[in-house]
């Protein structure tokens, strides 16, 4: 255990019952000066401690026991830094204040642009990492070799430590992170699908839980009939996300034995009677429903029955594929036939589980199509279509009149993945939409949009950014409208510039 971690249990549990571990161990000065701070009460001599480990921390710290001379060293950067000022100061203040779509805009910029960032900002994007997961993709290509070096001298930052940037992909697949791994599986399942599921085969049983699932998903990328048997022994598999990562994988194999096993059970609950379909949720549990992930326990918490949670495992794992051919509706008309019956609740909430396991653009186009208080997880189906098709949904909730402006903007939110944004003409009508009512002093009484406007800020495309930026301000604003129109500059300032950068040429930041 690490000094550190060491000092953190003894503030957890209390230096009344733990002493403060002593500083044996530690290399030259830093011991000098951990051995000077022992003085006083243990809480203090805690928390001086603490302070300098931190500040060592970040600088990269040697670990105890490893002599200078031993340590290794960090690799050589190809990469050219990122010098300018006012975009580090940028990219700084948005690393710390956000949001997380404004966050991980900088550092893809940083990337794209073929530039690192600089040393002094390498601490600042580690801590954003380790607080948000969704961010580690974006934070770990902008880093350089510095900064994966960085990244292994601390345990909150190991999940970017890897392989170097340079590595071949035998290298990154055995010394590399997590992320770096699945980005060799899915590489080389794009052209040696049979050699990527054997390199899987060979390590998987070793590996943990999470890395598991991870590593199994990218079997999605030429996913095939050779890969059935490897993916449908993984459903016995311990751990949940690992069983889930099958079931979702198996679901976009329509001829596998998986999904024959499902619709076996299923079948006998769709009747047909003259041109009129009915369905009925099991009687009972079945014991086989465990060897295909389907779980009989319903959650105390869901509000789901008994029998619709069993009607609604089944369901979830099967392809829509198969409710069409069986019944010979369209995604629109099961709709309409599941709304009308008994168990629209379980079929429906099935349904938006398959769609999002294997899209369908039909049926999230169906579901959209719903009226608003029939529709469930509408940002969840909008992310799953092209950006053509999900905007079409967007201009008929915001309305020639403008009135679904709130709507359309989250919405977008929750659809558009970091880095993506809607399409120059939506942007520009949102944006001209949100300086309409910016100008008429509805940030006054509207706390909405207030959120809305920061919001659409970080998420419009760049062509539209200018009609956001400089606002109309009141000498007698609140302070709610201040820091909303605040927050809004800084946002379109900063995207603007980053903007500038990630439109450059990568061989401009290259040495």
């Amino acid at each position: 255990m690490s000094h550190w971690n060491q000092l953190l249990q003894a503030a957890l549990v209390g230096t009344s019952r733990q002493p403060v571990p002593a500083a044996e161990g530690m290399p030259g000065e830093f011991a000098v000066l951990l051995h000077a701070l022992q003085a006083g009460e243990a809480q203090g001599h805690l928390l001086r401690a603490a302070g300098v480990l931190a500040v060592g921390r970040r600088a990269g710290f040697i670990a105890p026991g490893l002599s200078p001379s031993d340590a290794p060293v960090a690799g050589a950067d190809e990469r050219s830094e990122l010098k300018e000022p006012l975009l580090q100061a940028a990219i700084a203040d948005a690393l710390v204040n956000g949001p997380l779509r404004l966050q991980h805009e900088a550092l893809a910029a940083v990337a794209t642009a073929g530039l690192r960032l600089p040393h002094g900002l390498l601490p600042t994007a580690l801590d954003a990492g380790r607080r948000s997961i969704e961010l580690r993709a974006a934070v770990v290509p902008a880093l350089g070799e510095r900064g994966l070096w960085l990244a292994a001298r601390n345990d909150d930052w190991r999940y970017a430590a890897g392989a170097s940037e340079q590595a071949d992909a035998q290298t990154r697949w055995d010394e590399g992170s997590l992320e770096q791994r699945r980005a060799v599986l899915a590489e080389q399942r794009r052209t040696d699908p049979a050699g990527a599921r054997a390199r899987l085969v060979a390590e998987l049983q070793q590996l943990p839980a999470k890395d598991r699932a991870t590593l199994l998903a990218a079997l999605a990328v030429n996913l095939g009939l050779d890969d059935e048997a490897l993916i449908d022994a993984q459903l016995d598999d311990r751990a949940r996300d690992v069983r889930q990562a099958a079931a979702e994988l198996l679901q976009r194999l329509p001829g596998s034995a998986h999904v024959q096993r499902v619709a076996a059970f299923l079948s006998p609950l769709l009747t047909q009677a003259g041109a009129l379909w009915r369905i009925d949720a099991p009687e009972a549990a079945d014991a086989r429903w465990k060897d295909d992930a389907i779980d009989p326990v319903r959650p105390t918490h869901d509000n789901l029955g008994e029998r619709a949670w069993w009607l609604y495992q089944l369901v979830r794992q099967l392809p829509l594929a198969w409710w069409t051919a069986r019944t010979g509706m369209t995604p629109a008309a099961l709709l309409d036939w599941a709304a009308q019956g008994d168990w629209n609740d379980a079929l429906l909430r099935g349904w938006n589980d398959a769609v999002a396991a294997a899209p369908d653009f039909d049926w999230c186009d169906a579901m959209l199509d719903r009226p608003r208080t029939q529709r469930a997880w509408t940002g969840q189906l909008l992310a799953l279509l092209p950006r053509g098709r999900r905007e079409r949904h967007w201009l008929a909730e915001l309305g020639e009149d403008g009135s679904g402006l709130h709507e359309v903007v989250g919405f977008a939110d929750q659809a558009c993945a970091p880095g993506e944004t809607p399409s120059p003409e939506l942007s520009t009508r949102l944006a001209a939409a949100l300086r309409t009512r910016v100008e008429a002093g509805a940030l006054v009484n509207d706390y909405v949009l207030r959120q809305v406007l920061t919001s659409a800020a970080a998420l419009l495309h760049p062509s539209a950014l200018h009609t956001l930026a400089d606002l109309p301000r009141a000498a007698d604003e609140t302070p709610g409208t201040a820091n909303a129109l605040a927050d809004t500059a800084r946002i379109v300032r900063a995207r603007q510039l980053f903007h500038t950068l990630s439109s450059s040429s990568p061989s401009q930041g290259r040495p």
